[in-house]
């Protein structure tokens, strides 16, 4: 479909629930919550219940991403003049390809986090209110992180919303659950995810976006042409010293240790995905799921 074509009801639906919402983030939403879960004892069907009111609360926050990005200008303009289409999501050119307008978008961003409520609400009444505190740290992840584009902050955002929110979640969905704990543990994946995948994620955009006000670490390394092997490898010595302090300290198991293995192939692939490499991308961000997961499971299994 051209941006001058009409859109189909099918475009619309596919919007709604599938490219706005943007699942690609999923599983390390998924992990995350998981992991809170795994910590506090919750039960399975107390997981899976924090795990939906928090996969409703990403479709919330990436759909309010694209509503934010086209108000403020950032996916305005010729392609070649907004944000670029990734390789695992082209969410952002929703509005200007003329498939749901901005009021639609904003009215589906809303209807999500509605959603997100309600399964909190009865996950609320089932454990404990206590549910209602990560849901309420992550609701202004969203705006905050879009507003943060231009002014550094939005790295920060997205690691509050993707690591401790998301894990909080997941462990106040056990009564007398210990929420701290569980935020800590989480912040070695979302470093990673946060701020790692986030410098790559924004750097693809510096080009057209620098010009409109793009100020993050991404775009800094882009404006003034600093390799993004060193605040890649900087962030990725930070996920590995956190999780080392968490050993220490018997947050984290000790066999999760295993899972930093997969920093390494990760650090590898970073001159590659300077030069756009969507193979490079595409792999580095499942090593990113795999460290994840290997966290989860190991802590799962020992903890």
């Amino acid at each position: 479909m051209t941006e001058t074509t009409l859109p189909r009801p099918a475009d619309k639906l596919a919007a709604v629930f599938w490219g706005l919402p943007r699942w690609f983030g999923l599983p390390a939403v998924a992990l995350m919550v998981t992991l809170g879960g795994l910590i506090a004892g919750a039960s399975v069907p107390q997981m899976v219940l924090a795990n939906i009111a928090a996969a409703l609360l990403m479709a919330y926050a990436h759909t309010w991403n694209s509503f934010h990005d086209w108000a403020s200008g950032l996916d305005q303009g010729p392609p070649e003049e907004r944000s670029r289409p990734k390789p695992y999501t082209s969410g952002q050119n929703l509005i200007a390809r003329g498939v749901v307008s901005q009021s639609q978008t904003l009215v589906v961003a809303l209807g999500y986090l509605g959603f997100s409520a309600v399964i909190t609400g009865f996950l609320a009444v089932e454990t404990t209110p206590w549910v209602w505190l990560p849901w309420a740290v992550a609701v202004p992840c969203a705006p905050l992180y879009s507003w943060g584009k231009f002014w550094y902050g939005c790295e920060f955002f997205l690691t509050v919303g993707f690591g401790p929110a998301a894990a909080m979640l997941g462990a106040a969905s056990a009564p007398g659950a210990d929420l701290w704990r569980a935020a800590l543990a989480s912040l070695p994946m979302g470093i990673l995810f946060g701020y790692g995948a986030e410098v790559v994620d924004q750097y693809i955009d510096s080009g057209p976006n620098v010009p409109k006000g793009l100020r993050n670490i991404g775009a800094l390394c882009w404006k003034y042409d600093i390799s993004l092997i060193w605040p890649l490898t900087f962030i990725l010595l930070l996920v590995a010293l956190s999780q080392g302090l968490l050993l220490a300290f018997d947050v984290l198991v000790s066999p999760t240790v295993y899972a930093l293995a997969w920093l390494f192939p990760i650090w590898l692939l970073i001159p590659h995905m300077e030069k756009g490499s969507t193979k490079a991308i595409m792999t580095s961000l499942a090593l990113v799921f795999l460290y994840g997961l290997t966290l989860v499971v190991l802590q799962g299994v020992y903890g």
